[in-house]
C-alpha cells in the first residue's frame, strides 16, 4: 500500500502540531505535563513507563541533553518527531520504529447513518461509548469478551485517538474500523475539526485506508 503523505511541515509547525497532540494525549491517559526546554514532559506512569519526553526536530545538543535525563533509567523514553533525526548518543536504546504522526480532517457535520441504504450496517452498530473524565471510551464486546477498544480525547478542536487495539482472536472482523468511526462521530460531536494520532507500523495501514495522512516519521528510544 502506498501511503497519501502530505509535505512534512516546516520545523514551528511541526512543533506546534506535536504541542496540541501532547495537550489532548495528557488528557487521554490522565497524566501531567511540563516543559523542558522546547521539549514536553509526560508524567505516564504507565506499566511501560514513567515519564517520556516529546520533541520535534531537536538539535544534536537537545538530544543529547534528553539522553543525560535518560540515561539509566529505561523506565523513562524520549520520543522524537520529525526527520532527519541527530544521531543516537550511546545513553539511549530504541523502543519504537517506523511510527508516524498522523492526521484526519473531521467532517462536519457528522455522517448521518440515516441516509444509509436498506440492509446496509450501521459502522458503529455494537460500540458502546462511554466518557469518563473527559475521555470516550469506545468498545465492541462479543461473547463476553472485550473484542476491540480505543479512546478519545478533545481538546479545543483537536480530537486525539489513542490506544486503537483490537484482541488477536478477534481480528480481522473490521472492529478497529468499527472503534474508528465511534470516536469520530464522538470528536465532531464534541466539536473538533482535527484528528491526531500516533500510528505504529501495524495500523497504519488501517488510518490510511481510512483517509488519515502522515505528518512526520518518529522514533522512540528509551534510557539505558
Amino acid at each position: 500500500m502506498t501511503l497519501d503523505t502530505d509535505p512534512a511541515p516546516a520545523g514551528d509547525d511541526l512543533a506546534a502540531l506535536l504541542d496540541r497532540w501532547v495537550a489532548a494525549w495528557a488528557v487521554s491517559r490522565g497524566a501531567t505535563r511540563r516543559r523542558v526546554g522546547r521539549a514536553w514532559l509526560v508524567d505516564v506512569r504507565a506499566a511501560t513507563r514513567a515519564a517520556e519526553y516529546f520533541i520535534a526536530l531537536p538539535s544534536q545538543a537537545e538530544i543529547d541533553a534528553l539522553a543525560d535525563r535518560a540515561s539509566g533509567a529505561q523506565d523513562v523514553w524520549v520520543t522524537v518527531l520529525g526527520s532527519p533525526q541527530p544521531a543516537l548518543p550511546p545513553g539511549l536504546e530504541p523502543v519504537t520504529h517506523a511510527e508516524c504522526m498522523m492526521t484526519f480532517g473531521l467532517p462536519d457535520p457528522a455522517p448521518s447513518v440515516s441516509g444509509s441504504a436498506p440492509g446496509s450496517a450501521d459502522p458503529v452498530a455494537g460500540v458502546d461509548l462511554e466518557a469518563i473524565d473527559g475521555v470516550t471510551h469506545a468498545t465492541i464486546t462479543i461473547d463476553g469478551e472485550e473484542a476491540a477498544r480505543g479512546q478519545l480525547a478533545v481538546v479545543g478542536g483537536d480530537a486525539v485517538f489513542d490506544r486503537i487495539s483490537t484482541d488477536s482472536r478477534f481480528r480481522r472482523r473490521g472492529l478497529a474500523s468499527r472503534v474508528m468511526a465511534a470516536l469520530t462521530a464522538a470528536a465532531v460531536d464534541g466539536g473538533a475539526t482535527t484528528g491526531l494520532l500516533m500510528a505504529s507500523i501495524d495500523g497504519r495501514p488501517l488510518y490510511t485506508a481510512l483517509g488519515w495522512r502522515e505528518v512526520a516519521p518518529l522514533q522512540t528510544f528509551r534510557g539505558r
